[in-house]
């Protein structure tokens, strides 16, 4: 029996509408990284306020709350935005094809499944976590797939950038691989592992790869006269640093990880010099790249000193709680996210790189999330009563991240302005 005309008319509209949002992969991942991060981060403030404060009634979760968490933000969140960036930028960075839009859409919609049965789980059952883990495995399994088939297929001699960062996505693949056997079977020691995984052999991997491609490449940009410049072994001394730093923490030495804080502060502070940020127009789309890498720096000194603080006053425990770990992954990797996320949503969908009121107000005002995040923990040293209470940080980063999907999700969503594909 044919279908009657409004039928198809209907059908017709929304497979165009899935055409314009599928046309590219930063459109699908980007779009749903921005929705990711307000529910993700609301139910985690709902449900620390349910613990810390005297309304709702506390509840919890299927599995323990901080690896929970920990998984949600670097696995969930920071995985839809490298591999909606990934999976743009890397043909176009090694002068190939553009990936496939059958293998992104699968990537994304793993990562989407499994990200959002992960909620499912949390309040039913550990099984579905676990599955949900398991997706989201195989979406990072997709997304190093084509990243390595870009390397395979180019002739540009200049990858090495792009080398650390597939070594960054196994990192990524080994802490969702962690992941999914801890919510199995749980122990305080998987955990830490998948953790570790996470932030030393993943994230900041990959984060500082493609810091050290496009930091530079914007700055020269707007910089007369500047041009691109980058230290030549920065990769390789980072990298080093970083598995130095996942080493110790595995071995539990606290009291000697300020060595490799020590390294990783000074490779990416002489870094930010050779870049001559201090150059730089004060423009908000490079500002805040600048000031999120400042971040990264605050977290390593952070860090540092309480490693020290350790070895000298014969300290077993953190001082400043989790201060050094947040001014990384809220102040230096979500700065970041918003900053990069904007970047490419602009440029890539014909609507120039300019810079409203909006952007400006947007970028200033995140800088609250970390502050409030970062604080607390840091002066509990002091007050302990404040320890605890940076999770209401939240509420201000819900709030960013709401209006950035509010007032850009639609860009995604839309064609680009000057007709072309993409």
């Amino acid at each position: 029996m044919r279908r009657s005309r409004p039928v198809e008319q209907a059908m017709s509209g929304w497979q165009a509408r899935w055409r314009v949002f599928s046309a590219a992969p930063h459109r699908l991942f980007f779009w749903s990284g921005a929705l990711y991060a307000v529910v993700a981060v609301a139910v985690w403030v709902l449900q620390q306020a349910s613990l810390y404060a005297p309304w709702p009634a506390p509840y919890a979760w299927s599995v323990p709350q901080a690896p929970a968490h920990a998984f949600m933000m670097i696995l969930g969140l920071f995985g839809f935005y490298f591999a909606g960036f990934l999976l743009t930028t890397f043909p176009r960075w090694l002068d190939t094809e553009p990936i496939g839009r059958g293998a992104y859409v699968t990537a994304w919609a793993l990562l989407f499944g499994g990200a959002n049965l992960f909620w499912v789980g949390l309040h039913t059952w550990r099984a579905l976590v676990v599955v949900a883990a398991g997706l989201v495995l195989l979406a990072y399994a997709v997304v190093l797939g084509q990243c390595i088939g870009v390397l395979r297929r180019t002739e540009n001699p200049d990858r090495l950038q792009q080398v650390f960062i597939c070594g960054g996505l196994g990192g990524g693949m080994a802490a969702a691989a962690v992941y999914a056997w801890a919510f199995m079977a749980p122990t305080a020691a998987r955990f830490e592992l998948a953790r570790v995984l996470g932030i030393y052999l993943f994230l900041l991997p990959v984060i500082f790869a493609v810091a050290y491609r496009m930091v530079p490449f914007f700055t020269s940009v707007v910089t007369p006269g500047l041009g691109v410049r980058r230290s030549r072994h920065a990769l390789h001394w980072f990298t080093a640093f970083l598995v130095l730093r996942a080493a110790l923490a595995l071995l539990d030495a606290l009291a000697w990880t300020w060595v490799a804080d020590a390294g990783l502060f000074l490779v990416l502070g002489r870094e930010m010099m050779v870049w001559r940020f201090w150059r730089a127009p004060r423009i908000p789309l490079l500002s805040i790249l600048f000031v999120s890498l400042a971040w990264f720096l605050v977290s390593f000194l952070l860090s540092g000193v309480e490693s020290l603080l350790a070895l000298t006053q014969q300290l077993r425990f953190q001082p400043f709680h989790q201060a050094a770990l947040h001014a990384l992954t809220v102040g230096g990797f979500g700065g970041l996210l918003v900053g990069i996320s904007t970047r490419v949503t602009l440029g890539h969908s014909g609507r120039g790189l300019g810079t409203n009121a909006f952007i400006a107000a947007l970028f200033a005002g995140f800088q609250v999330v970390p502050l409030m995040r970062v604080a607390p923990d840091v002066l509990s040293f002091w007050v302990p009563a404040l320890a605890g209470q940076g999770f209401w940080a939240g509420v201000p980063w819900v709030i960013v991240f709401g209006l950035w999907w509010l007032v850009l999700g639609p860009v995604l969503t839309h064609p680009r302005s000057d007709g072309r594909p993409g």
